[in-house]
């Protein structure tokens, strides 16, 4: 066989190799990447690319849920707007979590209940301070849910975590819990208790150490309240505090100082209205909640 000869019959072959090797490598892609069009590729089932698909919806609600402080199972609104809400926010103003004959601080929890369901039906998504405060100090650039809301709770009851924590947290909310320290433990809520509201995700605000009037006091006995108050929860809890509730309602000037001063930068009233743009951060309005009040009676106060 001449040299000619086998130089055609090598080429010949390697020729042969090479587009044997090519289809087997256009077999395999099709194999892996099936026709687009939803049917079947002829060399076995589609197979979808590992994790793509699956990832999605999990990490859309994780965004959610880190952008509205929210637990996940409470997810349902993907809308959200930007910049306080044409009617302004409504803050919730809750007590005691039981019935106390006489008395329209005490709610009982038949009624809580119904109220928290109530708002989980009708789209309301509660609110961290946190969020409230960067609404305020940054209104455009704060996203919320179509429907916000605070729940805040006075005095720190024993029932706000015996029984209000367990109704919220079955309906996705958190809320707002104003303590006054001297109190903790006593028939209250104890440190251990607050430390598992805060982690989680609940809000912890002062309630002054001593409830006292306010108005009423020195300069130096109005700074140990703010102050000595503050540095009690964020000793004990590990977090920072600077919202302040002001006890049955009153405050002065001397006390807006004051608040600034300690290093407050929200503070909440028991004036009725709602949370609105043109409202000074030391003096947010709130909306009582009775107790013995109808369903009826609760739909027209967020009305």
């Amino acid at each position: 066989m001449t040299n000619n000869r086998r130089f055609v019959l090598v080429l010949a072959l390697f020729l042969f190799l090479l587009v044997l090797g090519s289809v087997a490598v256009i077999i395999a892609k099709a194999r892996i990447h099936p026709p687009s069009n939803g049917s079947a590729a002829a060399n076995g089932p589609s197979v979808r690319e590992p994790g793509k698909i699956s990832a999605e919806k999990p990490a859309a609600e994780s965004a959610l849920k880190e952008e509205f402080n929210l637990p996940a199972h409470s997810l349902r609104v993907a809308n959200k707007t930007f910049g306080f809400p044409a009617g302004g926010i409504p803050v919730l103003m809750y007590h005691a979590i039981e019935s106390l004959p006489g008395n329209s601080l005490g709610v009982p929890p038949q009624q809580f209940a119904q109220e928290m369901q109530y708002l989980h039906q009708h789209g309301y998504q509660t609110l961290s301070l946190d969020v409230l405060r960067n609404l305020i100090q940054n209104p455009q650039n704060t996203a919320l849910p179509t429907q916000p809301i605070l729940l805040t709770f006075d005095d720190g009851y024993a029932d706000n975590y015996r029984t209000a924590w367990p109704i919220m947290r079955q309906f996705g909310f958190t809320g707002t819990f104003f303590v006054v320290t001297a109190a903790v433990g006593s028939g209250m809520m104890t440190w251990d208790n607050l430390k598992d509201l805060a982690q989680e995700g609940n809000s912890i605000g002062s309630h002054t150490i001593h409830h006292y009037d306010l108005t009423t006091l020195s300069p130096i006995r109005l700074k140990q309240e703010l102050a000595d108050s503050k540095a009690a929860i964020e000793k004990e809890l590990g977090i920072s505090v600077f919202a302040f509730c002001y006890p049955s309602g009153r405050y002065n000037t001397a006390t807006l100082a004051m608040l600034t001063q300690t290093g407050y930068t929200l503070a909440f009233t028991t004036e009725p209205g709602r949370v609105t743009a043109s409202v000074s951060p030391l003096t947010l309005k709130r909306i009582r909640v009775p107790g013995g009040l109808s369903l009826n009676g609760f739909a027209k106060l967020l009305n």
